[in-house]
């Protein structure tokens, strides 16, 4: 999976998340009035997923009562 920052129109950008075969498999319900912004938003995404999945993923401490 890779980001991909976009025109959406004059002077307005947002971030396409794509497979391993170039399709889209989200994209940002947002525009953005610059690429730099578009690719801090697609960043900022990419992390809080990270840290979802890490959370998700983690064992839990209590165990089964």
């Amino acid at each position: 999976m890779r980001f991909e920052i976009r025109s959406a129109g004059r002077y307005l950008w947002t971030w396409v998340l794509l497979d391993e075969t170039h399709l889209t498999e989200m994209e940002s319900d947002r525009t953005f009035p610059s690429e730099a912004q578009a690719s801090a938003a697609a960043l900022a995404f990419s992390k809080l997923v990270t840290r979802a999945g890490r959370t998700l993923s983690a064992p839990t401490s209590g165990g089964l009562l």
